[in-house]
């Protein structure tokens, strides 16, 4: 996951892979954020708005939560243009427009590629959160970004099964793209998350959830048979597919109850 997707990382031991990325956004910071539209942008802001969102990988965190995020990396002297100090004291935190604007110049350049929500049209009502999903274009990039590093990562379960995630995510976005399928997430009001839905243009769909370990692949299936269920019943037409994607395993396999086991290394299309 901290290797990324990068070619001239073929070959190379961990440490030096790590470079790429680490240089990749010390790039964006310092020159290609203010280049890609000829707009001025601070780099010591960006590279916070960037920490934020390693930090935010694979979340719903909104924009605010970005906000609040920011506000306790900014210097308590920061002034100028992009920056406002709450009650006149304390930590600061970049204004809303300016995490706009630096949002928008990430996703020009790709930099970014948040996963909208999946609205299916159900004959009864189901609140469905609306918000997207954060990724940054690679987990090496999410990695970087908050300083992991392969060995500490090892010691860090939480954050590793989020890097996860966005590896998974990344390649589905890959292979979806190959067959002009789209790539969605899930979340409604009850709690029900799904981590990826995957929908063809003539609306079959599959759901996919994202499981490190072995001991969450349980979990994963109750979470895409219970959306499975749950839009049966609303009138959506079932999944085609329902599967636990998993960081374990040198063979994919097909519960009883009709979900597949697809370690990572096995998928394809």
């Amino acid at each position: 996951m901290v290797r990324g997707g990068w070619p001239a990382n073929l070959g190379m031991d961990d440490y030096h892979a790590e470079l790429t990325a680490r240089s990749y956004l010390d790039a964006v910071a310092d020159d290609d954020l203010s280049a890609v539209d000829g707009a001025a942008r601070d780099p010591a802001r960006i590279r916070r708005v960037l920490t934020s969102l390693g930090r935010n990988e694979a979340t719903l965190s909104s924009k605010a939560a970005l906000l609040r995020d920011t506000a306790e990396y900014l210097p308590e002297d920061a002034e100028g243009k992009g920056v406002k100090r709450r009650g006149g004291r304390g930590p600061v935190a970049l204004s809303e427009t300016t995490l706009d604007d630096y949002l928008g110049a990430l996703n020009r350049m790709h930099v970014i590629e948040d996963i909208p929500a999946w609205r299916p049209a159900l004959r009864s009502p189901v609140r469905i959160r609306a918000a997207m999903k954060r990724h940054l274009a690679d987990p090496s990039l999410a990695a970087a970004a908050i300083g992991g590093t392969a060995e500490t990562l090892r010691t860090d379960p939480k954050t590793l099964g989020f890097l996860f995630e966005s590896l998974v995510t990344h390649d589905v976005l890959v292979y979806a793209r190959a067959m002009d399928a789209q790539v969605m997430h899930y979340r409604d009001d009850s709690g029900l998350e799904v981590d990826l839905i995957v929908e063809m243009r003539d609306g079959t769909w599959g759901a996919f959830e994202v499981k490190l370990g072995a001991v969450q692949i349980d979990e994963g299936a109750a979470n895409v048979l219970r959306l499975d269920r749950k839009m049966s019943e609303r009138g959506q037409r079932p999944a085609s597919v329902k599967a636990v994607i998993v960081g374990v395993g040198s063979f994919a396999y097909r519960r009883d109850d009709g979900v597949q086991v697809i370690p990572l290394d096995t998928l394809g299309v």
